[in-house]
């Protein structure tokens, strides 16, 4: 029998390339890309059967309701918007949708999509937590942004009250195109921010209160339906972009589509960003970071590969996660959290898709063997090795047996890690969270060097400025 099959394996063997050769010749490359895309279907369930058993069926589940929630959302979108329909969720009164407001003009002149501007409200709720925090936190973020990407803003001197929020918004949803909306926010925005308590808006071009609010809590419901929740949010086809941040991804996404010419002509320029008063050399850089954050395990990452020249000391500060402090996070928030940080790790190169959510014993497990991560670079091992555990290798952090992998990985003894796991939670993990309140700020990844905080793994560059600026002064003093 075996003599019989050899002939035949070398024969496949020798055939296969002709094969794929005539293939491509007689009927293009149509079935060379299907077999490659089986392959990599194949490479991918290989890859989810690699890793234990338990893990590996959470992993699957969460792969799919995330791509299920992701395809219902896109035919949702489907079905409600025309194929060259780009929507804009603006709110009045909120700092980012004022800035993103900025890049209409550009996308109207070099786009072919049609520009949909949805005005939408802000309120505190479960999925929109700590409003004020959010509000101040953007009246100090955007100046920063339009200083450095070369946007034009009004004056953010303070937010506005409620009732020239009203009056904003009954201002704008008065505008009968788009063109007129564009002058109007300018007009809105620079009498929202500037602090003044009277309406000076045109009352013959307003509309009426009720109209407004109809159209308002209608967009709300769409955009919730859409699967967002958030203002200064772009929507095309089901997938969303958030402000500036995820403009050069809106544009690829419009690009794709054969609906935008050119490049947005977009850069940040960090060396003109206004980021307020350069601090000392021996400033510490503050680092506050959640085991449940998949943006944090990003900016772990990051700042680990800058560690080698970073000039500044590190202090690396873990808290608790936001759902472990009383904060509910309803669906639609972790399925753009998980869609948009995947799109975020494959630009950045890090590995990420493979999930088991560390919520509850394994965040606490984590924040206790922290502890025992000596200097910098061991804790930020630390906090790579467990991100990438729960974010890209399926690795169930609340088991010994992944937990053992993810400290070992990182030069962690094991045998002093479990005695560390029969001890109460460490006290650094709400004096950690203190700092980050007293802050002002709510969520993680969040940072501060000084007199500057921000927020987000979208800051890194931030600080990978201001690191320049403090090491330029220093040689400085040193010449």
């Amino acid at each position: 029998m075996t003599s019989l099959l050899k002939p035949l394996f070398w024969g496949a063997l020798i055939a296969s390339p002709l094969l794929l050769f005539w293939l491509k010749l007689s009927q293009g490359l149509h079935y060379v890309n299907k077999i490659a895309s089986i392959a990599q279907r194949i490479k991918k369930v290989w890859c989810v059967m690699a890793v234990p058993t338990k893990a590996r069926y959470k992993a699957r589940v969460i792969q799919l309701v995330a791509g299920g929630y992701k395809f219902a959302q896109r035919r949702r979108a489907a079905r409600d918007n025309a194929a060259d329909d780009l929507e804009f969720y603006y709110a009045a009164g909120d700092p980012h949708s004022h800035l993103a407001a900025q890049l209409l003009p550009r996308l109207q002149e070099q786009s072919r999509v049609k520009i949909r501007v949805r005005l939408v409200s802000q309120h505190e709720s479960p999925i929109y937590p700590a409003i004020d925090k959010q509000r101040q936190f953007a009246l100090t973020d955007v100046p920063r942004l339009a200083s450095a990407y070369g946007l034009k803003t009004v004056a953010m001197n303070t937010l506005p009250s409620a009732d020239l929020l009203a009056s904003g918004s009954r201002h704008l949803h008065g505008a009968i195109s788009l063109e007129e909306f564009i002058q109007r926010e300018w007009e809105v925005s620079a009498a929202l921010f500037s602090g003044q308590k009277t309406q000076p808006f045109d009352t013959g071009k307003l509309a009426t209160p009720e109209d407004t609010d109809i159209e308002i809590q209608a967009n709300n419901a769409r955009r919730e339906r859409l699967g967002h929740y958030l203002p200064a949010m772009w929507q095309f086809r089901g997938d969303w972009f958030w402000g500036v941040d995820r403009a050069e991804a809106l544009c690829t996404a419009l690009g794709r589509a054969k609906l935008y010419d050119g490049a947005l002509q977009l850069s940040c320029s960090a060396n003109v960003a206004e980021l307020g008063e350069t601090p000392a050399m021996d400033t510490p850089l503050e680092f506050f970071f959640s085991f449940r954050s998949p943006y944090s395990y990003l900016a772990a990452v990051q700042l680990q590969q800058r560690l080698p020249s970073l000039s500044l000391p590190l202090a690396v500060r873990p808290v608790l996660p936001m759902a472990m402090r009383g904060f509910k996070i309803p669906l639609a928030k972790r399925m753009y959290i998980v869609h948009d940080a995947a799109r975020e790790a494959k630009n950045l190169g890090i590995p990420f898709g493979l999930i088991s959510d560390p919520i509850g014993e394994g965040a606490l497990r984590c924040l206790k063997v922290f502890s025992l991560a000596t200097g910098a670079g061991q804790q930020l091992d630390f906090l790579v090795s467990a991100g990438r555990g729960a974010w890209a290798e399926a690795i169930d952090l609340s088991t010994d047996r992944g937990l053992r992998k993810v400290c070992e990985r990182a030069g962690i003894n094991w045998v002093a890690a479990q005695r560390c796991l029969q001890g109460p939670l460490p006290n650094y993990a709400q004096a950690n969270l203190d700092a980050l309140q007293d802050m002002g700020y709510w969520g993680v990844p969040s940072f501060r060097l000084g007199k500057f905080t921000s927020w987000g793994n979208d800051r890194m560059w931030m600080l990978d400025e201001l690191q320049r600026r403090v090491v330029s002064n220093q040689r400085m003093k040193e010449q």
